[in-house]
């Protein structure tokens, strides 16, 4: 399984949400965005899935890209080719296309592949998740990231039922995102048989330890 820090990116800062929004248990992190990439470097990984929340930091995706080794995903107000086509060539490995981007899915598949791709899930409503799924891997994505948008930032638990349906019902690779607080969280996401898990608060307020998650669910599984 893959253990993928989150670095979301509002203003030049890296923050983490609460349930989606931007409300008062927002965090503000002191450290530069390429200071954390180099820090989650250091500790072993292998991805980072970066996310623009306003969707202006696209220029910032080279200087990003320089700052760390491994694979870079990256999601946020990609909603046509042109900018898809930027972030590849300024070094992104894989973007996350969301709901908005549906009138390129198609195109974007076509031109690109879903080795470059992954279609974003954001999950409000568990009854909603599953054909949504099932949707997206029949036009052609083979990897699903489905953030639990009611368990983001509250380091309560994920949805671990929401999750094994996701992967159930698609047989698609699942990415699971929302909630992880605690080690068990990630033995029992195995279980649910997610291809990956992406990890923010629970980092960068040392709740875990990314190099020993990695070691735990990564190396030992090589």
């Amino acid at each position: 399984m893959r253990i993928i820090p989150n670095l979301f990116l509002q203003k030049g800062h890296a923050v983490s949400l609460y349930k989606g929004t931007d409300n008062q248990e927002k965090k503000v992190y002191p450290r530069a965005p390429k200071n954390y990439l180099q820090w989650f470097q250091n500790q072993g990984a292998k991805t980072v899935f970066v996310v623009d929340l306003d969707g202006d930091q696209h220029e910032r995706a080279a200087e990003l890209r320089a700052a760390f080794e491994g694979e870079l995903w990256w999601a946020g107000h990609v909603r046509d080719l042109v900018t898809l086509e930027a972030l590849f060539n300024a070094g992104i490995d894989r973007v996350v296309l969301g709901e908005k981007a549906q009138p390129i899915f198609k195109e974007a598949l076509a031109k690109f592949g879903p080795t470059k791709l992954l279609a974003g899930i954001q999950a409000f409503h568990d009854e909603e998740v599953p054909p949504l799924c099932e949707e997206r891997k029949a036009i052609g994505f083979t990897d699903l990231i489905v953030k639990d948008m009611n368990a983001e930032g509250t380091l309560f638990h994920p949805n671990f039922d929401l999750m094994e349906k996701a992967k159930y019902f698609s047989g698609a690779n699942i990415f699971a995102s929302g909630g992880v607080g605690e080690t068990n969280d990630i033995h029992l996401l195995a279980q649910a048989h997610v291809a990956g898990v992406i990890i923010g608060r629970a980092l960068y307020e040392n709740v875990l330890n990314l190099e020993s998650l990695i070691q735990e669910f990564e190396a030992a599984q090589s």
